[in-house]
């Protein structure tokens, strides 16, 4: 098992026993506010179990078991030996030597400790180093403030590139529109 070491955090790659705790931190945390469902985000609903683990698009089982470490895979983020959030790759629907990051903290309490933006920076060298992913794409909410200025911090910048410019065209009827739809998000790239 391969542990990512920042400079305040750990990624330990996750298990299939970790699935229910990470859709909740997602789905189901006081952070959901931030980045789905109502009242702030009618356009990004909750999504169900389901959908969330979904084959095609959703977090399918390599994300928990490593079996394709160039198509994706989830880490949990802990500070002390405890989990604090968690944080995500993925590539099967980009181009080559593309990854798009995702991430979000269990609770409000570890928001702003600067977890997050160690744990992309970590993450970040990882994938280049390792699988040779020049180029990191991020796509928050535009509405998120908070999110994009942490990604600014792990060193993403926001870019007026469109989305095919990264993405493989077969997926751009899935994926083009994000989560937030068209306009909704803001594409933030590390190359």
């Amino acid at each position: 098992m391969q542990i990512i070491r920042g400079n305040i955090i750990e990624l330990i790659p996750v298990t299939p026993r970790d699935k229910q705790n990470i859709y909740n931190w997602c789905f189901h945390s006081e952070t959901t506010k931030s980045h789905s469902g109502l009242p702030d985000y009618p356009e990004a609903p909750i999504a169900s179990p389901e959908e969330f683990f979904a084959k095609k698009g959703g977090y399918e089982d390599y994300y928990f078991t490593g079996e394709r470490p160039q198509d994706g895979r989830g880490y949990l983020i802990t500070n002390g030996g405890e989990p604090v959030g968690f944080v995500s790759y993925a590539s099967f629907h980009l181009n080559q030597g593309v990854a798009e990051l995702d991430i979000w903290m269990n609770s409000e309490a570890n928001c702003g400790k600067g977890f997050g933006t160690d744990a992309l920076v970590a993450l970040s060298e990882y994938l280049r180093q390792t699988l040779g992913k020049h180029t990191l794409i991020m796509r928050p909410s535009t509405k998120n403030e908070r999110a994009v200025r942490s990604y600014n911090k792990a060193g993403f910048t926001v870019s007026d590139e469109p989305i095919a410019a990264f993405m493989q065209p077969e997926y751009l009827p899935l994926f083009g529109n994000g989560d937030y739809g068209p306009g909704g998000d803001a594409l933030l790239v590390m190359k």
